[in-house]
């Protein structure tokens, strides 16, 4: 798209050889004002004719009948979100959180200058739903990492699996998150950290502050006597102990709890990757051999990894087994070699 200069310019700013220029064009007449007109901006850019609606412009979440039902001021901020019809036993929404009168009083703060758009308010409404389903009482952070947030928004076919074309994408999901954050109501666990091995984010998880569950309507006081109760029972807390690092009279803070459980978080996802990674390279090295050739290869692999209890008496029978078995995960058991 061309760019003009803000302003048209009168003509004693231009060069002598323009001014010239400029007064014989008065003086043909193609000339009648002394601002002269914006020069147009050679620009290379270009609006593109791709849509830029969303993939999924309604999302809704509620929570299914098979989960644990919520408890304390849990449960009463997420029946302040949601409501069911005795009747009807049909599950709508009850409060609208996108018009709540923080998102007009913090708005500057924030970043924002109008209202949300009719498409992020429906997902900002279907998201606090799944994060108060998914906070944990004590550390109050939700349990999915943004991805996996982005998934459970996502419509799903009969088989459970994710419907590409209406699915709620990550990066969509990851502004909204960001900009809650600024709003002040979500705090990040830990700042993001960046994966030098497999060149991408690990996983982001998010907390609930105390703005966000005062937002919600919930009795502040009980929430903390709650959350205290939940860190003196949290996994976190019997750890520290068992380490030495404090006694069992001591608690712990809501901030220690979230720490500590989201560098757990990391070393898991760590390790799921690496393990991911190993299996990629070795299913890149055994495809250019042939079948056989594959199922010694893995057989080996398979006797050196395996423990030392487990690998005295396997036989070889077994040992194929399962050598053709984790050939399997790696769709590699019966494929010609490349």
């Amino acid at each position: 798209m061309a760019k003009y200069s803000q302003a048209p310019a009168h003509w004693s700013t231009l060069s002598p050889d323009e001014q010239i220029r400029f007064w014989q064009d008065v003086d043909n007449g193609r000339a009648d004002s002394f601002l002269v007109a914006p020069a147009r901006k050679a620009s290379r850019r270009r609006r593109g004719v791709h849509s830029t609606k969303p993939k999924c412009e309604n999302p809704s979440w509620f929570r299914p009948e098979r989960y644990k039902r919520l408890t304390g001021q849990l449960a009463r901020a997420y029946n302040r979100l949601v409501k069911t019809d005795k009747d009807t036993g049909q599950v709508s929404l009850r409060m609208h959180i996108s018009r709540h009168p923080l998102y007009i009083r913090e708005r500057q703060n924030a970043g924002r200058q109008y209202d949300f758009r009719p498409e992020r308010q429906r997902l900002l409404n279907a998201l606090w739903p799944v994060l108060i389903s998914f906070c944990d009482a004590g550390k109050h952070t939700v349990g999915m990492c943004i991805s996996r947030l982005a998934r459970e928004l996502s419509a799903k076919d009969s088989k459970g699996q994710v419907i590409r074309e209406t699915e709620v994408t990550v990066s969509r999901l990851s502004r909204l998150i960001e900009e809650q954050v600024r709003f002040g109501v979500l705090g990040l666990a830990e700042e993001r950290t960046w994966d030098r091995e497999s060149r991408s984010w690990l996983p982001t998880y998010v907390y609930i502050t105390p703005a966000g569950f005062k937002m919600l309507g919930v009795d502040f006081d009980k929430l903390l006597r709650e959350q205290e109760k939940k860190l003196r029972k949290s996994e976190e807390r019997a750890q520290l102990i068992r380490e030495g690092v404090i006694s069992e009279h001591e608690d712990i803070s809501p901030h220690t709890a979230r720490k500590r459980w989201h560098s757990q978080k990391l070393r898991e996802a760590l390790l799921y990757r690496r393990r991911k990674g190993a299996e990629r390279k070795r299913a890149n090295r055994l495809k250019k051999l042939p079948v056989d050739a594959r199922i010694h290869e893995m057989s080996v692999w398979l006797y050196k990894t395996m423990p030392a209890d487990e690998a005295y008496w396997c036989t070889s029978e077994r040992l194929r087994e399962l050598a053709i078995q984790n050939l399997y995960q790696l769709d590699l058991a019966l494929s010609p070699p490349e």
